[in-house]
């Protein structure tokens, strides 16, 4: 893949990271590894780690099989789903870290079958920096958090994102807060900031994240620039994990703008090898509501082997001065069997 690096990218990117960088040299750090999966079905077990001529490759597979039903189609599914994720690493002489990580993802029920993403990194006291298909990164860091098994809440983001084909990340965490920004090669960017620390009671979670992106109208039509921002509270109270998360966003075309406010909320429950989780979410674009729920069930029948359920309920029809902006309407039960290593 050939990029060209537009000049507002290199100014705001080194801008970014040239602050960051001057912070991190007054504060001790530390960051975690690079993750490309964006997906509610992210790995569970430890990835299988190897030596190679110096570098150290890891690697994670997840094999899913669902049984599903869809109430709008009134069709059965039945689409078998493999995600992997390889990442190799070493560190140098002077204490960098330098590494690279690729995600691919299989699905028949997709039309292009297969996806995938790719990133390098280098990683020192002074933060993380990721060059490649990075942009989901800071989204990952500060959202809520994931539904159990076949769970999946619909409309729980920013409608608008960064464009996926090319983008720089930084990451640095500062005590109990993680800074995480994103930027691609039309200067949109995505910031985030994480709180996390625990109490004696209870451990918290608070996340404030700002995007700048674009969105499409439903038929493209007409394009949206979008300023989005997302603030989340969690709570971790033995086996309970309560969270809720508020957003406003707006969106601005030719001659055309409106507004969109939503609040999402779950609670998620383990007891012993079952895990429980319920989520809803409620919003509105210039008046016309945005509604899902999802409640998703885990049960573990040995290492890295799993049965998972879910319901998905979702129905939007926005619109922004006639244009549509959401048209979706899901109803469905999903049920799989999945093997991760």
């Amino acid at each position: 893949m050939t990029v060209a690096m537009a000049g507002p990218l290199n100014l705001a990117t080194f801008g970014a990271l040239t602050l960051a960088a001057v912070m991190a040299t007054a504060f001790p750090a530390y960051t975690q590894d690079l993750s490309l999966n964006p997906d509610n079905l992210s790995f569970f077990e430890e990835p299988l780690a190897f030596e190679v001529l110096g570098f150290t490759l890891t690697y994670n597979q997840l094999v899913d099989q669902p049984v599903s039903y869809d109430f709008e189609k009134y069709e059965d599914e039945y689409n078998p789903r493999i995600d992997f994720q390889t990442s190799i690493e070493r560190q140098l002489p002077n204490a960098l870290t330098v590494g690279a990580t690729y995600y691919g993802s299989f699905e028949r029920e997709r039309d292009s079958e297969y996806e995938d993403r790719w990133g390098v990194f280098v990683r020192g006291v002074w933060g993380r920096l990721a060059l490649g298909e990075v942009d989901d990164t800071v989204r990952v860091a500060t959202r809520r958090m994931w539904g159990t098994g076949n769970a999946r809440l619909e409309f729980d983001d920013a409608m608008g994102d960064l464009d996926d084909d090319f983008s720089a990340a930084y990451s640095l965490r500062i005590s109990a807060y993680t800074l995480n920004l994103a930027i691609d090669t039309e200067a949109q960017t995505d910031i985030g900031i994480t709180y996390d620390r625990p109490g004696r009671w209870f451990d918290y979670r608070f996340t404030a994240r700002y995007t700048r992106g674009q969105v499409d109208s439903v038929y493209g039509s007409t394009e949206f620039d979008t300023h989005a921002a997302i603030l989340v509270a969690e709570m971790t109270y033995g086996s309970f994990v309560g969270d809720v998360g508020f957003g406003y966003e707006r969106l601005d075309g030719v001659d055309v703008g409106g507004n969109r406010f939503f609040f999402s909320t779950g609670l998620h429950y383990k007891v012993r090898r079952l895990t429980l989780s319920t989520e809803g979410h409620y919003g509105a674009i210039e008046g016309d509501p945005e509604a899902s729920v999802a409640v998703g069930a885990r049960y573990d029948i040995a290492r890295g082997f799993s049965v998972n359920l879910g319901y998905n309920f979702a129905t939007s029809d926005a619109r922004i001065a006639g244009v549509p902006i959401r048209k979706t309407h899901i109803s469905e039960v999903r049920s799989s069997l999945r093997y991760e290593f």
